[in-house]
């Protein structure tokens, strides 16, 4: 959790810091292109899709009135499938219009 909370804290350090480069040279850069929205969010289903693939059904308690326990998540494979998602933005980052 952490080490979420740092990434996200160094990436609006260097948003805003690219941001104010770009004022200084009087140049206004669109954030993302129609193509690069699609492709993130054709990464986006596939984590989806990806992540709801990692819950599996629970043990059944021992003397308790349910019949099933409740759903667990593999961390590996959320992990994995995170992974999978930041490599597929990346490509679309990669292919966005850049000076």
């Amino acid at each position: 959790m952490r080490f979420s909370v740092a990434m996200l804290a160094l990436a609006s350090i260097c948003s805003v810091g690219a941001a104010a480069a770009d004022a200084a040279d009087g140049k206004l850069r669109l954030a993302q292109s129609f193509t690069v929205t699609n492709c993130m969010m054709v990464c986006n289903a596939q984590a989806a899709t990806c992540q709801a693939s990692c819950v599996v059904p629970g043990t059944p308690p021992t003397g308790a009135a349910t019949a099933t326990g409740n759903a667990n998540v593999s961390t590996a494979c959320q992990l994995n499938c995170s992974t999978q998602q930041v490599a597929c933005q990346t490509v679309c980052a990669r292919t966005s219009p850049s000076p």
